[in-house]
């Protein structure tokens, strides 16, 4: 309501100005163009409520906009980071698989068969965990004997030799290397 009170208070107040502006006119020929000028004026004054009505849905359409664009981005950014979790798994399977050949190379240098290996890296990269799977025969099908020690325990000096190689290599532990020898 209170709109409608300003819209037709400014048609008055410019209709006021209007007179006084004609009659304060030195020249009668000065008015047509006066006059000319006022009625643009005053169709401008008279869809000025129109012209609201317009900017206002513009300015919505404006706020759409923009909170569809932060939605969009918002939706590339978590698409971004699933791509690069997604890429940080596939570096971490990559040098587990590269770790491993490097494990089973070093075993066959210990005249090992190698039946599996399995990798364990951290979201880091750091190795974790190694378990290893030979077999008692070597590629020349030789049969591994068991050393037995004075205190009475017993090893495999090439899997005991393999342990160390991969203890120094990799900076492990040995509580870190898991190595299950099988028969034949």
């Amino acid at each position: 309501m209170e709109a409608i009170y300003n819209w037709v208070k400014n048609i008055v107040i410019f209709y006021i100005l209007m007179t006084a502006v004609l009659h304060l006119l030195p020249k009668s020929s000065y008015q047509k163009y006066v006059r000319f000028f006022g009625g643009l004026l005053l169709v401008v004054l008279l869809l000025t409520p129109l012209m609201e009505l317009i900017f206002k849905e513009d300015y919505l359409l404006n706020q759409i906009s923009y909170e569809s664009f932060w939605q969009e981005v918002d939706t590339v950014r978590l698409d971004v980071e699933g791509m690069e979790a997604k890429q940080q798994q596939a570096y971490i399977e990559e040098y587990e698989k590269a770790i491993a050949g490097d494990v089973a190379l070093m075993a066959r240098k210990e005249e090992l068969t190698v039946q599996g290996v399995r990798v364990e890296l951290s979201e880091d990269l750091s190795l974790v965990q190694i378990g290893l799977d030979v077999s008692l025969t070597g590629e020349e099908g030789i049969f591994i004997k068991k050393v037995t020690f004075q205190d009475g325990s017993s090893q495999y000096p090439q899997v005991a030799a393999l342990k160390e190689k991969i203890m120094d290599f990799y900076r492990l532990e040995e509580n870190q290397i898991q190595i299950a020898v099988g028969e034949g």
